[in-house]
């Protein structure tokens, strides 16, 4: 790890949640089920994934975790001890990302066992590194050498403290993107904002994971996965201000081309972008100036997700919810 010095992270550079989420609709106890059913987002369940492992979206996910905006930058993932463990051993850190690990752990247990693992896997990356050096021959040296993001690792108690580290070790010119990757409750931690969150732009990618079976009839169904833990999703509302981005926003968000087609692996489909039929937080000034645009852009949004939905055989959802019954890039300032 670099030492510490004195930087400033500029307010503007964002966090980014990504996440994946399959739909859980919970009856309602009091009105019938098709009347008024909520749908919650499920991301996990038992500590790991409530689906099987899908390829493309692992890929996904380590392509656009570790591709640095500019040569001399690493992008930083933060997330829960929980989700940290979660990582097969022998990948863990995460290469060419800083992982930021937040636990409640006081005896340091934790942070010495991040960091052994970091040492090791250093370890492991250079030798892999000049074995390859070594096969390749004179063509990997020279003064053209692209210069590779590092692996790091740091282990801190709070959200606010990960974001203050990664200012004291790396600063704006060391770090490049900054993303959240879990558990639960730092993903509500990302959303509330405060401290050193305040006035800083939080964007969601979201990939959106279904589950289709061919009844004995020949009828394609959805089978919800179980889950046991859960997106925070309240705050998604018209009435805070988010708004409609584009394709080549979210484009720009992850630095690949993205569609919104589904995409299928065995009984499993896949989406992960909704095109314009998805809402961002408003802008920091413009959120009051902007309320009655963004909640028509958002009513707009809710309209073509749900015939999206109903053309694919899936249930349309109440309107306070409609939104996140499918793949959401969001972004919220300030």
């Amino acid at each position: 790890m670099p030492p510490p010095t004195t930087y400033s992270l500029p307010p503007s550079l964002p966090l980014t949640l990504i996440v994946a989420t399959t739909p859980i609709r919970v009856a309602s106890t009091t009105t019938p089920p098709s009347e008024n059913a909520a749908t919650r987002l499920g991301i996990g369940l038992k500590g790991t994934l409530p689906w099987p492992r899908i390829k493309a979206d692992m890929s996904f996910f380590a392509r656009v975790t570790s591709r640095p905006p500019k040569q001399g930058t690493t992008n930083a993932i933060i997330m829960g001890r929980k989700t940290y463990d979660s990582v097969p051993k022998h990948l863990r850190p995460l290469g060419k990302r800083i992982s930021v690990v937040i636990t409640r752990d006081r005896t340091g247990l934790v942070r010495e066992g991040v960091l052994a693992e970091l040492e090791a896997r250093k370890v492991k990356m250079a030798a892999a590194k000049a074995k390859a050096e070594t096969e390749a021959g004179s063509e990997s040296a020279g003064p053209g050498k692209v210069e590779e993001p590092v692996t790091d690792a740091i282990v801190t108690p709070s959200l606010d403290e990960a974001l203050e580290r990664l200012d004291a070790v790396y600063g704006p010119e060391g770090l490049g993107k900054v993303f959240v990757i879990g558990g639960a409750e730092i993903y509500g931690a990302s959303l509330r904002g405060g401290g050193v969150l305040a006035g800083r732009p939080v964007r969601i990618v979201m990939t959106h994971v279904v589950r289709k079976r061919v009844t004995d009839s020949g009828e394609e169904v959805e089978v919800p996965f179980e889950c046991d833990t859960f997106f925070p999703v309240e705050r998604f509302t018209p009435e805070n201000g988010w708004r409609c981005v584009s394709s080549e926003e979210v484009t720009e968000w992850v630095g690949e081309d993205v569609t919104g087609e589904w995409k299928r692996e065995g009984d499993v489909e896949r989406t992960i972008l909704c095109n314009s039929d998805c809402l961002t937080m408003g802008q920091g000034s413009e959120r009051n100036e902007n309320t009655m645009g963004n909640m028509q852009c958002a009513s707009n949004a809710m309209q073509n997700i749900d015939k999206k939905l109903k053309a694919r055989g899936k249930h349309s959802i109440d309107d306070q919810r409609r939104p996140y019954h499918g793949p959401e890039w969001h972004e919220k300032q300030g």
